[in-house]
Formats: C-alpha cells, structure tokens, sequence
C-alpha cells in the first residue's frame, strides 16, 4: 500500500493549524481519522509530516552462514527441522526460532520435504 502524497499531508497539517475539525479535514481529504491524528502527530514530534521509511530487520542467518547452514543441510539431508535447529545451535551457538529455520531454508532453496509421494506409492 503505497503513503499518501506529502503535500496531502501538508494541507491536512495546515487546515488543523487553521482550526478546522478532524472531522471536516478528514470528510474534505477522504482519509480517515486516524490517519489525520497520526500525520498531527508526527508533525507534533517531528517537524514533518513526511512518511517514514521502514526498516526491516535483518535476517538472523545471513551471509557466510547461509553457505554453512547448507553444508548442514547436505551432510544431514534426512533431519527434521528441529534437528536442524538443534544441530545449527550445537555449532554456531547461535539460538533461532523454528519460524527463523524455516525461512532461511526456504530463502537458501532447501526443500522442507524430503521424498516425494511418488516414491511411496511404488
């Protein structure tokens, strides 16, 4: 969902330094009232009414450790996540969740799963 336009933001900051209602200024820009609390806010705090960039966190496993982490999954091709995550904590001593484990595989193209149904059916 992409932010609205800083001159919206402006003209909403405006008409509330001018008095107007957040009702009004939200019926006259069609956004919503908490949209218009939240731009006062930041121009309160900040000087600016200017969107934010978000920063997401890095991953855990990232880097150098993507390429041992594969090498675990290659010597040890047949284990569970928790074994993984088990395995990953024993020799890097680094503790993640299974929802990290989880991702990084899928990130570093390791399949979950380890044989496929047709196999089976034979």
């Amino acid at each position: 969902m992409r932010s609205y336009s800083l001159d919206l933001r402006e003209r909403i900051v405006a008409s509330r330094q001018e008095g107007k209602s957040l009702q009004w200024i939200a019926t006259t820009f069609q956004v919503s009232i908490s949209s218009v609390k939240r731009y006062l806010a930041r121009y309160a705090a900040t000087g600016s009414a200017a969107a934010t960039q978000q920063r997401y966190k890095q991953p855990q496993i990232r880097g150098d450790y993507e390429q041992q982490l594969a090498a675990q999954v290659a010597r040890m091709s047949d284990a569970t996540l928790e074994a993984h995550i088990e395995e990953w904590e024993r020799t890097t001593g680094m503790h993640v969740s299974r929802a990290t484990m989880c991702r990084t595989l899928k990130r570093i193209g390791q399949s979950r799963k380890k044989d496929d149904w047709s196999s089976r059916a034979r």
